[in-house]
């Protein structure tokens, strides 16, 4: 089977990380390394790629079957229009544009293309992930009433050295709490309406550092998160679950959910229901069960899932569509939190 020929646009961190993988991966193959820094000379050359500066000459010198746009968010429309006008199919990390109009002018230029888009969100590719929304959807718990999730860490201050990192748009909302909504998109279903108290109190910058946001589901079921990026805590999917080993790591849950019938801790997949005599209520003791499930790198899952998507053997688990509703939920919860009003979730 051929191996798929893919250009990476963007050398920050995520695009290193893609980099890598391609350079590990024996579906995809790395073809070339685009970004404006020369300073991603050195990376193209560690991987023997040749260094573009811009991504039009990328798309059009190396050949590739695929790209994975790595660039800042605003520039993801232009990167994706230009591979989707050249037939080359992308994976736009996530937010899949900076804008809701811009997403939709992306996706549409793919459907009309039948060229397909997956987003970077990579958290649905995780086993445990998978399992949730199995055991959430298949009735492990009954019928869903609700959800609770934290996300708190204490970020290191020097996070903030980055300019863009303080202006609006750079706050966790955007570039953290929208990985928990995909998540809770994926297993709860969709989020028609949000309302959200954020603060930027304990930093002081124009961006938030702590909000507490409650959401609506389709369906009536209810939830609600409490993120803060200042606050020494092991409460977040990035300590507990652990796929990262650049963080440290925390033995715990960071998510709850809630049903008829029981209910669920995540990420240890602890699950909670009375025992099978019949009787149920606060008087009656309730039996934990420890679920067993298999852990994977989730990026890895993704580039070999995304190869897949390019030969046509797969449809992409987040794509253009997915990623956008996903954006329109997250941006909901910034216009709520700067008119503190509730806001309905628009269809992007």
């Amino acid at each position: 089977m051929s191996v798929v020929r893919i250009v990476v646009i963007g050398a920050g961190v995520m695009g290193r990380k893609h980099a890598e993988y391609l350079d590990a991966s024996e579906r995809g193959e790395l073809v070339a390394l685009c970004d404006s820094d020369s300073r991603a000379g050195a990376l193209a050359a560690q991987f023997d790629v040749p260094h573009f500066f811009n991504h039009v000459e990328a798309l059009d010198l190396s050949a590739p079957d695929a790209a994975i746009v790595a660039a800042p968010t605003q520039l993801h429309e232009e990167i994706a229009m230009a591979c989707i006008r050249r037939g080359i199919v992308p994976l736009v990390e996530k937010p899949i544009a900076a804008t809701l109009d811009e997403g939709r002018r992306l996706v549409d230029e793919a459907n009309a293309g039948d060229l397909p888009v997956l987003v970077g969100h990579h958290r649905r590719h995780h086993p445990r992930v998978q399992q949730l929304r199995q055991l959430v959807t298949g009735g492990a718990i009954g019928r869903l009433i609700g959800v609770s999730l934290l996300w708190t860490v204490k970020k290191p201050d020097d996070y903030y050295d980055v300019l863009w990192r303080t202006r609006p748009g750079g706050g966790p909302v955007l570039t953290n709490i929208i990985h928990e909504i995909d998540t809770l998109r994926y297993v709860c279903g969709e989020i028609i309406e949000v309302y959200a108290a954020t603060s930027s109190e304990t930093r002081g910058f124009e961006v938030e550092d702590s909000a507490a946001i409650t959401l609506k589901f389709a369906g009536g079921v209810v939830g609600s998160i409490f993120l803060s990026d200042a606050t020494p805590s092991p409460w977040s999917y990035e300590l507990t679950v652990f796929e990262n080993p650049a963080y440290a790591h925390a033995a715990g849950n960071c998510a709850f959910f809630f049903g008829t019938k029981g209910s669920l801790a995540f990420p240890k997949l602890e699950l909670w229901r009375f025992a099978g005599n019949g009787k149920q209520g606060w008087h009656e003791p309730l039996l934990q069960e420890n679920l067993e499930t298999d852990d994977a790198d989730p990026l890895a899952a993704q580039l070999a899932h995304f190869c897949r998507v390019v030969r046509r053997e797969e449809t992409p688990v987040v794509s253009g569509e997915e990623g956008l509703r996903t954006l329109a939920a997250t941006l909901a919860v910034l216009t709520s939190g700067r008119e503190q009003i509730p806001v309905r979730v628009q269809p992007a």
